[in-house]
Formats: C-alpha cells, structure tokens, sequence
C-alpha cells in the first residue's frame, strides 16, 4: 500500500460525503450549508506544498463547493452527474498536466464515484462510504467522512513520499 501512496503526483476528492459528513443543512429561505474540517484543510495545504496537485470533483453544483475550494486554492468541477463524467474529468486533468491515470488518487464515497475509482492507481473511500465502493477500493479511512478523513490521507501520502509532517 505505501508504494501506492508514494506514486500520488495528484489527488481528486469528491466534496459532498468525503469533504463532508454528507449532511446538508437547509435554512427556511432554502440556502444550504455544510460543514467541512479544517484539519482537513491543513492537510490540503500540506499537500500542495509539497506539489502534489489537489482537484475537487462534484457531483452537485453548490456554492458551498465553489467557496471552500477557492478557499483552499483548489481546482473545481461541479454539476458532475455520473460516474463516466467523472472518470472523463480525470483523463483531461491526466493529459493536461502529462501524467497517468496511475499518478492519480481518487477519494469518492459513493455509486457515482465508481467508474473513477476503479481507473486510478489508488482508489481510497471514507470509512463510512457505500459499501459497493468499498469493494473496488485499496484503501478505507479509519475516519468517517467530513471528519477529518481528507487529513488522513493526506497524511499517509505525505508519509509514503517521505515529508515530515509540519507546515
């Protein structure tokens, strides 16, 4: 598994359910908010300092979504419907940046995550994720989704490749 891990040049996470704990909060005007880790964020942070690319890759077109991933200086698709568009998002980010589909890692939790889970060199989901993904994935979080699961990633990657863990 560490060479798995040591071979990320880039990183994709769906948002909702990975990012969060797949909840959404909805006040009577119908505005919507959802609550994300901020260890997570450090652990993004860390990432890119290291230059290892992070995307997000979403299957709902949000606000929310849009204003964390400026927040963290990340790239962003939104309105994603299915698990090809997905995968076809990861094979433009792939050849854009001349990598392989095997210098990817792709975090998703759920159905519409499937196609992009099984194309790339390692296929991580949250310890809460459908059980279905879980099937096709090399590796499951300890943590649930939204809580601090994207950090834990980061983490072993960062691990893998040899990186003290500071910022």
């Amino acid at each position: 598994m560490n060479e798995k891990f040591k071979k990320i040049k880039l990183i994709a996470f769906d948002f909702d359910g990975v990012m969060t704990n797949g909840y959404v909060y909805v006040d009577e005007n119908g505005k919507e908010s959802v609550r994300c880790s901020r260890r997570d964020g450090l652990g993004i942070a860390m990432l890119k300092k290291n230059d290892i690319n992070v995307i997000v890759i979403s299957k709902e077109k949000n606000p929310v979504v849009s204003v964390r991933c400026k927040k963290l200086n990340i790239k962003c698709w939104q309105a994603v419907e299915d698990s090809n568009a997905k995968l076809d998002i990861l094979k433009k980010v792939a050849s854009d940046m001349d990598l392989s589909l095997d210098d990817m890692a792709y975090v998703g939790d759920d159905l519409n995550d499937e196609e992009a889970l099984r194309n790339v060199g390692l296929a991580i989901t949250v310890q809460d994720g459908h059980e279905k993904i879980k099937k096709v994935c090399h590796y499951i979080t300890k943590a649930k989704g939204g809580e601090h699961a994207v950090r834990e990633i980061c983490e072993e990657i960062l691990k893998a490749k040899g990186f003290l863990l500071n910022f």
